[in-house]
């Protein structure tokens, strides 16, 4: 199992070394997801930890679901995701080798994102700033455990990364509201237990999806 596992991730950064598409997308639609958001809220919010807490989110969310669409659609082409279904490996072992790709691809762009963050919201290169890092990394395994399900449903469709964000948004908003908090209370300054709350619920978010797809992609991927 752990072999096949690492087969499979090996090939999925094999390729995005190649041709890094998904990084090189999720980077360019983060800086635009920021600069939309600079723009629109103003210079008067610059240094203001809830409008940066805001901001990393929402653009954790756009690029991230076309990154998990994309890596997602790439075992469709030539028919490979039936390859692989028919191979010795195990489900699970394919859905939770997708899901370390995705994660790695993304955690990628969002250490670009966080730079970029500091720069647009004039926020201060302090210990803050590694603060979050648990908080982005629970995050993130909750989105790609998530977009990677459904996107297994959604990539064989005309309109797949359509229905993919109207299906992961809802689902995402427990974890997107303790997310935002969480950074927000972390980027003030505030204390550890003014994050425990939030970061629990991240927890459990995290090991629902996770547990969902386990138990679900073979059926999705059928």
């Amino acid at each position: 199992m752990l072999t096949g596992f690492c087969a499979l991730l090996h090939k999925d950064l094999t390729l995005e070394r190649r041709g890094g598409r998904v990084v090189i997308e999720l980077c360019v639609l983060s800086l635009l997801v920021l600069v939309v958001l600079v723009v629109a809220y103003g210079p008067e919010t610059g240094g203001r930890p809830e409008s940066a807490a805001g901001a990393l989110w929402v653009a954790l969310i756009l690029s991230g679901l076309p990154g998990a669409s994309l890596a997602v659609a790439a075992e469709h082409e030539n028919d490979c995701l039936t390859g692989l279904r028919l191979s010795p490996l195990e489900p699970a072992t394919i859905y939770a080798a997708k899901v370390a790709a995705v994660a790695l691809s993304m955690a990628v762009s969002q250490a670009a994102t966080l730079l970029l963050l500091v720069l647009f919201f004039n926020l201060q290169f302090d210990l803050n700033l590694l603060r979050l890092i648990p908080i982005l990394l629970l995050g993130t395994l909750g989105l790609c455990a998530l977009s990677t399900l459904l996107g297994t449903i959604t990539s064989r469709l005309r309109a797949g990364e359509m229905l993919l964000a109207l299906l992961t948004a809802p689902l995402y908003v427990p974890e997107l509201i303790a997310g935002v908090k969480a950074s927000a209370a972390v980027l003030s300054g505030a204390s550890l237990a003014a994050v425990v709350l939030p970061l629990k619920i991240l927890a459990a978010c995290d090991l629902l999806f996770v547990v969902c797809g386990y138990l679900l992609f073979e059926y999705l991927a059928g």
